[in-house]
């Protein structure tokens, strides 16, 4: 096909469709809690500090994450001001350079149709898709790892000039140390190490550039780290390296995810709707024939298996830890959709092929009605777009298979990115603002603007803390998690405000070891929050006021 001739063009197409699905109505949905606010407070501190180098969150310094992430939201908050788009646009810039990515490095590893498939796989993977438009950290990092090994194979393949791309990817390695910490490098020098082993290629290590590399990552690595450990000594060691790069490593945080089979139904769930292809993707990969395509596979398996099974043998989960892992799977199936458009399949790998296709058609059907379910229980405004758009997407998506099933394949294209671009429009505008409303601490946020005089001490809980802090531009919010904490609190003489889960609520009343005995009175409620507090001046209205005698 002439199409896959024209490489400016292809690149041109995967731009604007993944610009067009990681950027329209970016700002529509406010932050969610409790990940995306504590990137975007931490970041919104630090500028309103005019502090670059240590990240802090309720006016206190935090050691959690390094600071280059930070770093590009505070650039997008200095642009665009303090909002949710300036907040998540840097993760929606790195996902377009994620698909790019992803086509460069299928294009030498493979060829060019496989790239572009690749581009088109990874962009419309539910997981990239999400992570490309939330302000979190896993886009970033999983970009400059990509891009770490795209210039990694440029030295390893090309014939000359070898050395600028094994210090650029170098650097990327750094970036990403700047970006996540130590598993920014280990993973990936992990990944090409047993690579080299087992495709019996270790000689290629005396081309690399190591002595100049080495210094090359250390300059851009080691400062912040250095500067860090000059202002805040053994705390930042003990709690960077100690805790959240050890002790999460080898303890659960959670209580949930302790299990290794944890990843599997994340990776069901966040490769969807590819997930279909990937049994036959991976035994495409064991049938190659050219000695390049075999080693190609090889690489692609071995990234895929060194991240899945280290965060599997991590004790403290999260589903976007594998997030890194999935350009590679995007390369498998954009291989296998290469060879199908070839006809270069066995009789029984088409009977399988076809099968999956009907597979892939299938499962938004069943999202869709799990989808729907859900949002008529917790999210009830968003029910109805939910279905009429997911009938939009699934019909578009019948045309797409029906179109590739009868060699149709440029219509297919077509009808396939059709679908996403319509689909995310009403998605982005309609259905995951109403998702936001309780999925965020903004609504209640603004109630509490309403609510709280000036000087007015505001406790909240953990899981809003972050939320709230960003909404309302206070740095200065108490914890009220723990039962003797929020007791104390709601004890003072003045008055105090409390943002709380209604049924935690009810639980100060119900402590079998210290029931609060005061009255509270519930000011506004939403979702599953409330908004207490422990006096109501004369005239103020109130929802309900609760006692120890009437604690339901």
């Amino acid at each position: 096909m002439k199409l896959f001739e024209k490489e400016a063009l292809l690149i041109t197409i995967l731009i604007l469709f993944s610009a067009s699905l990681f950027l329209a109505g970016l700002g529509a949905m406010p932050l969610t809690d409790p990940d995306e606010v504590f990137y975007a407070e931490t970041a919104r501190e630090m500028l309103t500090r005019g502090e670059l180098l240590t990240p802090y969150i309720f006016g206190k310094p935090q050691f959690e994450k390094p600071p280059l992430y930070y770093w590009f939201v505070i650039l997008s908050f200095k642009i665009f001001g303090v909002n949710e788009f300036s907040a998540r646009i840097a993760s929606s810039i790195f996902g377009i350079f994620g698909v790019l990515g992803v086509y460069l490095l299928g294009k030498i590893l493979i060829n060019r149709r496989a790239a572009f498939f690749a581009g088109i796989v990874l962009a419309t993977s539910i997981n990239y898709l999400a992570l490309s438009r939330a302000c979190v950290i896993d886009m970033l990092l999983c970009v400059l790892i990509l891009y770490a090994f795209l210039f990694f194979f440029y030295a390893y393949l090309s014939e000359s000039g070898k050395s600028k791309w094994y210090l650029l990817s170098f650097v990327f390695l750094a970036l990403a140390v700047l970006a996540k910490g130590p598993i920014g490098v280990f993973l990936p020098l992990v990944i090409i190490g047993i690579y080299l082993i087992f495709a019996k290629e270790l000689k290629k290590l005396k081309e690399i550039p190591f002595l100049r590399g080495v210094i090359l990552f250390l300059a851009v690595a080691v400062p912040w780290y250095f500067l860090m450990y000059r202002v805040h000594g053994k705390e930042f060691i003990d709690v960077f390296f100690g805790f959240h790069n050890i002790v999460r490593f080898l303890k659960p945080e959670h209580r949930i995810g302790d299990v290794f089979y944890y990843y599997i139904p994340i990776l069901m769930g966040g490769f969807s709707l590819w997930i279909a292809f990937l049994p036959l993707g991976i035994w495409q990969a064991f049938r190659e024939e050219s000695i390049k395509l075999k080693k190609t596979n090889l690489f692609l398996i071995i990234w895929f298996l060194v991240i899945f099974v280290f965060f599997s043998l991590s004790r403290t989960k999260l589903p976007t830890y594998i997030f890194p892992l999935y350009p590679a799977l995007a390369l498998l199936i954009g291989r296998l959709f290469d060879v199908f458009l070839d006809r270069g399949f066995t009789r029984k790998q088409e009977k399988t092929m076809n099968i999956s296709l009907y597979l892939f058609l299938t499962l938004p059907i069943g999202g869709l009605m799990g989808l729907y379910i859900v949002a008529k229980r917790k999210y009830p405004a968003a029910a109805s777009p939910s279905l009429i758009a997911g009938i939009v997407l699934i019909l578009l998506m019948f045309f797409f298979v029906t179109a590739l099933l009868r060699r149709k394949y440029i219509k297919g294209i077509i009808f396939y990115m059709m679908s996403f671009v319509i689909f995310i429009f009403p998605l982005s505008y309609i259905i995951l603002p109403e998702i936001g409303k309780y999925e965020s601490s903004k609504h209640i946020s603004e109630k509490l603007l309403e609510f709280a005089k000036p000087g007015e001490q505001l406790g909240v809980e953990t899981r809003y803390r972050r939320g709230v802090a960003f909404y309302m531009d206070r740095e200065d919010i108490l914890d009220v998690h723990v039962h003797d904490v929020i007791t104390k609190f709601l004890l003072k003489e003045e008055r105090v405000w409390c943002v709380v889960k209604e049924k935690n609520h009810i639980q100060l009343y119900t402590d079998n070891k210290k029931p609060y005995n005061k009255p509270t009175y519930v000011m506004y409620k939403f979702g599953k929050k409330v908004i207490i507090t422990n006096k109501v001046l004369p005239g103020e209205k109130f929802l309900k006021i609760r006692t120890v005698n009437e604690p339901y």
